[in-house]
Formats: structure tokens, C-alpha cells, sequence
């Protein structure tokens, strides 16, 4: 009987330091792939939301007042550099210029004869059958009728203009965006009665904070993302830049696309990229966006991703190939491109950065590198 408890008592012991072995076993390595630092960047990335717009729109109007006759137009219609849009009532146009007319033939007629007058007696003064008197008078009836002629063509000329004026014509081929008049309504002088634009020429307007704003010139070319047509991407120029802010430290600025596409169409969401040179730095290191710690990053923390942030610190982990240990590190960032991070300050060429599963690290950690880790 003791020899069996003892039996007992030895197999327990060898159970009991089984259990302690498992227990002191050390943690399972994490793998880790790293991101070697060395590509580099003179200039970052900057995008704004904006939306299409006509680069040509007009409010069209007539010079002179007037019934408009039928109003046919309807928004959305194409038209050519040309075509008549609107028209007033000619009838009292018309008699004006008959009128004119008729004082303008009377007058050329008052003028022949001056004229006729005025030779007869210079003759007749040059023979000596006719007085000084008489050769003044018929100059001075000659310059008389001349300027009444000249007088009445200038009003023929304007009866005629005013006729012309009557009829509204498209200054450019565009679409009607607006018709603001009626049928037989009556118009003033300089009313606005429709609005068109242009169909070929479009511009974005967006604004640029004041941190920016000398960093970017009239004739930088920009990029042109319209985001309610799939994968188009239109090159542009700023053409427009604002010496005022609109609001608080926001300055206007004005892309004219430089290209067309025939999907665009004024009030679709647009995307403005413009590449602006480096501010925190002369140059700066890219890195893919998958790289960067989240929770460490100060855009995070005010609410933003790391696409929108123009510009802050993030948090990196930076593999020691010594120790195989990594170590948190905060860099300082400035602007996207594509899927890439600018790193203006906290790295140098050669470093070796977490590139996958870095929400699952922590300062020190003991990690195992692994092969072909280079994105």
C-alpha cells in the first residue's frame, strides 16, 4: 500500500511539471513586414471639393425697350453663334424707320438743289450777273442743307439700328440655361430675359487657405477629378486667384479645364488636385498610408483621415534589425499623393517601417522580420 501511493505521488509530481513547463513557454513571435524608406518628394498633393461651372455665361438683354413676341426658348436647348433667340415687336420700329427714311430723301433732294443753286451762282457772279449778296446766300443754303441731310442720314442710320436691335442673337454657340420673360411681355432696357453658357468651356472655383496661398500662381497647371463621371480626370489651369479671403483665412481661386469630355455638364461634383511644392521642408519621403499607426495620428484624433489632413504628425513604428524590436516613433506629414504619405520630418533614408498590422503593435515588441517585405 505505500509503495502505491508513492507510485501515486511521483505521478502527479510529473504532471504538476508538464503544466509549470507549459506556463514558462515564451510568447509566439509576431511576423512583421517592413517598408524601407527611400523614395522622396519635392512637392505634396491638394485636393478640394468643388463643382462644374460655365467659364462663358451670360445674362443676355436688349438695348432698347419693347413687346417681345413669342417666347419659344426652352432651358437646356443648344444654340449656335448666330441663331435668334428673341425678338421684339417691329411694327412701331418699321414706321420709324420708314419716317426717317423719307426726311433723309427729302433732305438729299433739299441738298441737290442747294447744291444746283449755289453752282448757278458762282457762275453767274463769275460773269458779273449776279451780286456777292446773293452768291453768300446760296453758300450758306448749301451748308445749311448739307448738315440737315447729314442729320437726317445719321437718324435713318439710327432707325435702322434700333430695328436691328429688336431681334436678340446668340453671341456664342451654348445652351439656354434660363429664360426669365414671357410671351408678349413688355422689357426694359438692360433686363436680363435669358441666360446661356457656354457648352464647351468649363471652370471649377474653389477656396485655398491662407497657408497655401503663396505657394500657388496663376498659370499652375491643376488636375480635375469630376466625380459623378467614373475615371475622369481633366487637366485645368488656375486662371484666377483671390489677393482677399472670402472667409476667415480662405482665399478664392479659379481652374479653367483645359480639356473637354462629352459627359461634362455644368453642376457635377468635381475633385481640384493642384501639386504645390513642400512647405516644411525641401523634400519629404513617401509612404504608403498603410504604414502609419492610427491611433497615434493627431488627424485621427481631430475627427479626420489621413487623405484629408493637409499636414501633422503620425505615428510610425520603426523596426531595429539589431534587437528585432520595434519602437514607436511620431513624424511629421504634409499632404498625399495617390496612396502615399509625405514624411517631412522623422525619418531618414534607409529606415525600416511596419507596413502591415501596425494597429497590432506596441513600443519594444519583439517581432521576427519577414522575407520579401518590400511593397
Amino acid at each position: 500500500m505505500p509503495a502505491l501511493c508513492l507510485a501515486l505521488g511521483l505521478a502527479l509530481a510529473a504532471c504538476g511539471n508538464k503544466d509549470d513547463h507549459k506556463t514558462d513557454a515564451p510568447p509566439p513571435v509576431r511576423g512583421l513586414k517592413v517598408f524601407e524608406v527611400t523614395s522622396t518628394a519635392a512637392s505634396m498633393t491638394r485636393r478640394y471639393p468643388s463643382v462644374i461651372q460655365p467659364a462663358d455665361e451670360s445674362r443676355l438683354s436688349f438695348e432698347i425697350a419693347g413687346q417681345l413676341s413669342e417666347v419659344t426658348l426652352d432651358v437646356g436647348k443648344r444654340v449656335k453663334a448666330g441663331d435668334v433667340l428673341l425678338r421684339l415687336d417691329p411694327t412701331t420700329l418699321k414706321f420709324e424707320v420708314q419716317q426717317a427714311k423719307s426726311a433723309y430723301e427729302q433732305a438729299e433732294a433739299a441738298l441737290k438743289n442747294a447744291t444746283t443753286d449755289f453752282s448757278r451762282k458762282k457762275q453767274l457772279l463769275a460773269s458779273g450777273n449776279a451780286t456777292q449778296a446773293a452768291y453768300d446766300a446760296a453758300e450758306t443754303s448749301l451748308s445749311s442743307a448739307a448738315a440737315q441731310a447729314d442729320q437726317a442720314h445719321q437718324q435713318y442710320s439710327i432707325a435702322i439700328e434700333r430695328l436691328n436691335k429688336s431681334v436678340l442673337k446668340a453671341p456664342f454657340d451654348g445652351v439656354i440655361a434660363g429664360v426669365e420673360a414671357k410671351s408678349y411681355a413688355t422689357v426694359a432696357p438692360g433686363q436680363a430675359v435669358l441666360t446661356l453658357y457656354s457648352q464647351n468651356a468649363f471652370e471649377v472655383d474653389f477656396s485655398v487657405p491662407a497657408t497655401i496661398i503663396n505657394a500657388i500662381h496663376i498659370g499652375d497647371e491643376a488636375q480635375v477629378v469630376v466625380t459623378d463621371l467614373p475615371n475622369v480626370s481633366l487637366k485645368g489651369k488656375i486662371t484666377e486667384l483671390g489677393s482677399r479671403a472670402g472667409q476667415v483665412s480662405a482665399f478664392p481661386a479659379v481652374v479653367v479645364l483645359e480639356e473637354g469630355h462629352p459627359g461634362l455638364k455644368a453642376g457635377m461634383a468635381a475633385e481640384v488636385a493642384l501639386k504645390i511644392g513642400l512647405l516644411k521642408g525641401a523634400k519629404g519621403f513617401l509612404v504608403p498610408i498603410r504604414c502609419f499607426a492610427l491611433e497615434q495620428s493627431q488627424t485621427l484624433q481631430e475627427g479626420k483621415s489621413l487623405r484629408e489632413t493637409h499636414g501633422g504628425k503620425a505615428g510610425v513604428y520603426v523596426f531595429d534589425p539589431v534587437t528585432s524590436t520595434v519602437h514607436a516613433r511620431t513624424v511629421m506629414t504634409a499632404g498625399v499623393r495617390g496612396n502615399m504619405m509625405i514624411v517631412t520630418d522623422g525619418l531618414q533614408e534607409g529606415d525600416m517601417i511596419a507596413s502591415a498590422g501596425v494597429s497590432y503593435l506596441h513600443d519594444g515588441q519583439k517581432v521576427r522580420r519577414l522575407p520579401d517585405s518590400r511593397p
